[in-house]
């Protein structure tokens, strides 16, 4: 009799049912397992977009209609990072060429003025004021009609950077008229020895030049072409591309706002007057009133004003030179000393004067209006243009992202040997 086949026992409709759910819970793990690796990835996918992309382009500084993004924040303060390390690079070159101690002690203070200005905190400050000037700049270059065209920042980049002129070197822009100087007055020739005069024979003894047997040919100088001025900027915008992480643009970005500075200065000081009442003076500091009286009384009992200053002045700039400070017109000295010395008359001495330096005997030896040289109509002008960013950012609408402080670039940094401990 042939054996029959078995058949598998037909499963239970309970272990049937345990399996289908057995199944569906595998099903659902798998898709959540999918859903938390997708959302992980679109997160982290995300992220890298907003701090790449979304973030740098978020405004840092807005002032009206101008804005500066947290990206440009960042370029220019890798910027001025990569100028600050390079002068740094240079002081530390200089200080291993000398060994003489005080030019050492003054080039290690230089670095660590450096080191200080390089903090992130300490930049990242200057930089965001910096900023501000140049959107209130913007700001107000359109009521003065002011504009900057590539071929100017063109022209900017060439000259200042490379010292190309393609159209030749500039002519320099005519010197002011000064006004003229006044000839000393009979007083004043005996409150001032004068240095004896050449006679017109050693004048002329000095000037001639003496003839060397043989002339030496001076080389022909290799003339500046379009090809390598080319070349250079190419050379620089991929250095600051791979050393600071500088494009191009950015760089046009920060050369545009000068060029928008410096029209505008021109356009706030060009009604700056050119003279000024200026004074002549001499003085002699010393520590305390008591002594300033008894130097009083001296001068009075016909001591001379020079000898006593080389001899007491503590003033180590005008000592040596019989307590000489120059001509100076309102506002250079201290508030005290410029109040006394311009109700003096000429010849007149103070009563002594304090100041946070100490107290000053002060004698007038002059006073007229006087051209301004052009160092200090520099100064004024820098004065103007800072006292008109201070009122403008009192009065305009300033914003500021406070985010700035937390994306801070470090980079370039001061290579580490050559960082002063």
């Amino acid at each position: 009799m042939a054996k029959q086949t078995q058949k598998p026992a037909p499963h239970s409709r309970k272990r049937l049912a345990r399996v289908e759910r057995e199944n569906i819970q595998k099903r659902i793990i798998t898709i959540a397992t999918v859903i938390i690796v997708s959302l992980v990835v679109l997160i982290a996918v995300f992220g890298t977009i907003k701090e790449g992309v979304i973030d740098p382009q978020k405004p840092v500084v807005t002032v009206g209609d101008y804005e500066v993004t947290l990206a440009q924040f960042q370029a220019r303060v890798r910027y001025q990072r990569f100028q600050l390390v390079n002068q740094y690079a240079s002081y530390y070159n200089f200080l291993q060429s000398f060994g003489d101690a005080n030019t050492q002690s003054l080039l290690e203070n230089n670095l660590r003025q450096i080191q200080f200005q390089l903090e992130p905190i300490i930049l990242g400050t200057t930089v965001i004021d910096d900023i501000v000037a140049d959107l209130l700049v913007q700001q107000e270059a359109k009521n003065h009609d002011i504009t900057v065209s590539d071929d100017e920042v063109n022209q900017f980049i060439a000259e200042n950077f490379f010292m190309y002129f393609p159209n030749g070197t500039p002519t320099p822009e005519p010197t002011r008229e000064l006004h003229p100087t006044s000839t000393l007055s009979p007083e004043q020739l005996t409150l001032v020895p004068q240095e004896p005069t050449a006679t017109p024979e050693e004048a002329a003894a000095e000037e001639t030049p003496v003839e060397s047997e043989t002339t030496a040919e001076l080389p022909t100088a290799t003339p500046y072409t379009e090809d390598a001025f080319q070349t250079q900027l190419t050379e620089y915008l991929d250095y600051i591309a791979i050393y600071a992480d500088i494009t191009e643009d950015d760089l046009r970005w920060m050369i545009e706002a000068d060029i928008y500075q410096e029209k505008l200065i021109k356009a706030l000081t060009d009604a700056l007057e050119t003279e000024e009442e200026q004074a002549w003076a001499r003085h002699i500091l010393v520590a305390d009133e008591e002594t300033a009286l008894e130097v009083i009384e001296r001068i009075k009992n016909g001591e001379d004003f020079i000898t006593l200053a080389q001899e007491l002045s503590t003033d180590t700039g005008s000592a040596p030179l019989g307590g000489d400070l120059g001509w100076f017109g309102h506002e250079q000295m201290v508030a005290a000393f410029d109040l006394a010395v311009f109700e003096l008359e000429i010849g007149e001495i103070s009563a002594p004067v304090e100041s946070n330096f100490g107290w000053h005997v002060i004698q007038l030896l002059g006073r007229e209006v006087r051209s301004i040289s052009e160092q200090r109509l520099a100064t004024l002008k820098e004065q103007t243009f800072q006292n008109w960013v201070t009122e403008q950012r009192a009065i305009s609408e300033v914003v500021i992202n406070e985010t700035w402080s937390e994306n801070i670039p470090e980079e370039p940094a001061i290579p580490p040997e050559i960082a002063l401990p």
